[in-house]
């Protein structure tokens, strides 16, 4: 069934309420898909209230859902995992993104490090931003999720670095002499995945990031590229956690 992001206000819809649509997910629901009046959807409002719904106004500029029965999506990981992610080429940042959504993560930040091969004005940041929320959004409906995970503002990996950074904190570290499987991490745990860019870690940022508690983990004796290492950390740590 198809799933509809709604705006609500932190679960305080209920069934028999009438939500309207913005004009983007109007029009990809009438226009995109083809829905039409009367037809049934599930709508997750992305704080985990989740409703079948029926589709009261099919109106590519301003659709409306007609709220029915509350559903249960028990969809959560056992881990509350935030992928802090250096930033790759469009493509590959884009997949990374969809990816850790689809495979649980609760929140990403995209990180400008000293050997990122992109390098992005405040422009270009904020246009990059509202398309990576939507590649979140539709992730999110697609793999069922209840909860919509965070998508942090684009920031420097030295400024990240810097801040109080919750839980456990990893770095994922070619030739480190921890694997990931020894790093310690329990269920219900909150991780921080630290992934370098393409060309990896310059040495004055890992050794902060040591410094500031990050542990260096290892995902075995093979190089992976910037945008499997964090998808392969995530999915290793889930079924340590009992998740798969």
């Amino acid at each position: 069934m198809t799933r509809v992001l709604f705006d609500g206000h932190a679960g305080a819809c209920a069934p028999g309420d009438r939500v309207v649509l913005d004009e983007r997910r109007s029009h990809h629901l009438v226009r995109v898909l083809r829905l039409r009046a009367g037809e049934r959807v599930e709508a997750f409002d992305g704080t985990g209230s989740v409703f079948a719904a029926t589709i009261a106004e099919a109106d590519p500029r301003r659709s409306a859902l007609l709220l029915g029965e509350r559903l249960s999506r028990e969809t959560e990981s056992p881990l509350s995992i935030t992928l802090a992610q250096c930033l790759s080429s469009a493509e590959r940042m884009d997949w990374t993104i969809e990816k850790a959504v689809e495979l649980g993560a609760r929140a990403i930040v995209p990180l400008e490090s000293d050997r990122s091969q992109v390098r992005l004005d405040a422009s270009r940041a904020a246009r990059k931003h509202d398309h990576w929320l939507r590649i979140v959004e539709s992730a999110c409906a697609q793999s069922g999720r209840a909860w919509l995970p965070a998508l942090h503002p684009l920031e420097s990996l030295r400024a990240f670095i810097g801040d109080s950074v919750p839980g456990r904190r990893l770095v994922l570290a070619p030739g480190a002499s921890v694997p990931l499987s020894a790093a310690g991490v329990a269920r219900g745990d909150s991780v921080t995945l630290l992934a370098g860019p393409e060309s990896g870690f310059g040495e004055a940022e890992l050794a902060l990031a040591i410094a500031a508690g990050f542990l260096p983990v290892s995902l075995g004796p093979r190089i992976l590229r910037t945008e499997t290492a964090g998808l392969a950390a995530i999915a290793a740590l889930q079924a340590l956690a009992g998740d798969f």
